[in-house]
């Protein structure tokens, strides 16, 4: 009951706060810089139980935990499963001088529901979750003298948004080995940028201004999973998970907006000149994602992912200097979990739980200045399971390592947390549908 209602309560709070992220530091109030470029930073989809691996779980199947990566794997369901999850990362980012800076972000951004319609052969799933992240603050400072007096000014940019998705659909089993699924989304872009020009002067006057691109556009994902059992002995088991991603276009306009004192009321001004539509387009680039899991008892899993974006080929029409430095990615991942509890006779304490571990290789999907900005990243994870239901919690931490301090870049120190929380139950009896 507990878990239950814990996962009910978390489920209510990430709807209205699913976009939202919030920060905070002792030192400044700011966000990867990185992300300041076009869409913002890829978004990590890692499903429950492979998170604490470093994995997406793409080949990674579990009865008891939603997996958001793979549609395919929705109709070998035979629970009905919900998913909720948090996260807390930590940041502390160096430049070629030597100065740092620290600072935070949390968010709930994914919930997830799977219904098997027909138990264990074909499932539905909707789902919310990140497709990239933008969370910067970014300021500098210099001197000009217009006259006699020395005017020194302060640019600030801060920007939040993203690219979000709202998912759904079907999977289903083909046979004991193959099975297949489709997921439509619908795309929603909220890029959101306020600059801030300040003078230490009343001879200028201060600008403030925000420009917003808001947009949407469906999308579509293909899944595969198959299995094969026996391979080189009688308990061993291999599995094979893909999925497919296709480009998806989102037209967007662009607004700019400041706020100026008329007839002593402070009014919003559109800055965009009448002759300008303000459309454009942003595009997220067609993605593979590639996974082998191999168990060679029921105790132990053996995982390996590629994923693949083409980020070289994807549109920022908004900003062509920002979309030049978008490059294809790569992404790779070994992890492996054991499985203790699924011995025979009553395990110990230590014995109740699911233990994870991982490191993988992103080699991002910026270019800047002849140095691409790749990021190492360490896993572990714990799993928390229910001893009278199927229902889990999955905690994972990373720390990773991102950028350089080489052509003028930031070099950051990443550590993460990570907590979902799993309900499975049996919500029907299996006369109704079968």
């Amino acid at each position: 009951m507990y878990l239950r209602s814990l996962l009910l309560l978390l489920a209510i709070l990430a709807l209205p706060f699913a976009t939202a992220t919030g920060q905070e530091s002792d030192k400044a109030r700011t966000g990867t810089p990185y992300s300041s470029i076009g869409l913002g930073m890829p978004s990590e989809s890692y499903s429950p139980v492979s998170a604490g691996m470093g994995l997406s779980g793409v080949s990674l199947l579990n009865a008891y935990s939603a997996n958001s990566v793979n549609p395919a794997m929705w109709g070998l369901s035979g629970y009905t499963q919900g998913v909720v999850t948090a996260n807390l990362n930590t940041f502390t980012a160096s430049d070629a001088s030597g100065s740092s800076v620290g600072y935070r972000q949390f968010g709930i951004n994914q919930f997830q529901v799977v219904l098997p319609l027909v138990r264990s052969r074909f499932g539905l799933s909707v789902g919310f979750q990140p497709v990239t992240q933008a969370s910067f603050e970014l300021s500098s400072t210099g001197t000009f003298e217009p006259d006699i007096e020395e005017i020194t000014y302060l640019n600030r940019i801060r920007g939040s948004g993203g690219v979000n998705k709202l998912e759904g659909g079907i999977g289903y089993r083909l046979n004991e080995y193959l099975a297949l699924g489709y997921a439509g989304s619908l795309h929603f872009s909220t890029l959101n940028r306020e600059t801030d020009l300040l003078f230490d002067s009343s001879t200028f006057r201060d600008l403030n201004f925000e420009e917003r691109i808001s947009g949407y556009a469906i999308g579509h994902k293909f899944g595969l999973y198959g299995r094969l059992p026996s391979l080189f002995g009688s308990s061993d088991v291999i599995a094979v998970g893909a999925t497919a991603s296709l480009p998806v276009t989102i037209s967007a306009d662009q607004s700019y907006t400041s706020y100026r004192d008329v007839g002593n009321r402070h009014v919003a001004v559109d800055l965009l000149p009448e002759n300008e539509s303000g459309a454009g387009e942003i595009e997220i680039p067609l993605e593979f994602n590639l996974g082998l899991t191999y168990n060679p008892t029921r105790l132990l899993d053996l995982s390996a992912e590629y994923l693949q974006q083409h980020w070289g080929d994807s549109r920022y029409s908004f900003s062509p200097d920002q979309e030049r430095y978008l490059t294809d990615r790569t992404r790779m991942g070994l992890g492996l979990q054991f499985h203790p509890y699924m011995r025979e006779g009553e395990p110990g304490f230590l014995s109740r739980f699911r233990y994870s571990a991982g490191v993988s290789w992103d080699s991002g999907h910026l270019l800047i200045e002849e140095q691409q900005v790749e990021t190492l990243m360490f896993h572990a994870g714990l799993g928390i399971l229910s001893g009278r239901q199927a229902s889990s919690v999955d905690l994972s931490f990373q720390l990773g390592f991102r950028g350089t301090t080489e052509s003028n870049l930031v070099q950051e120190t990443i550590w993460g947390f990570r907590l979902s929380v799993n309900l499975a139950e049996w919500m029907f009896r299996q006369t109704r549908f079968q």
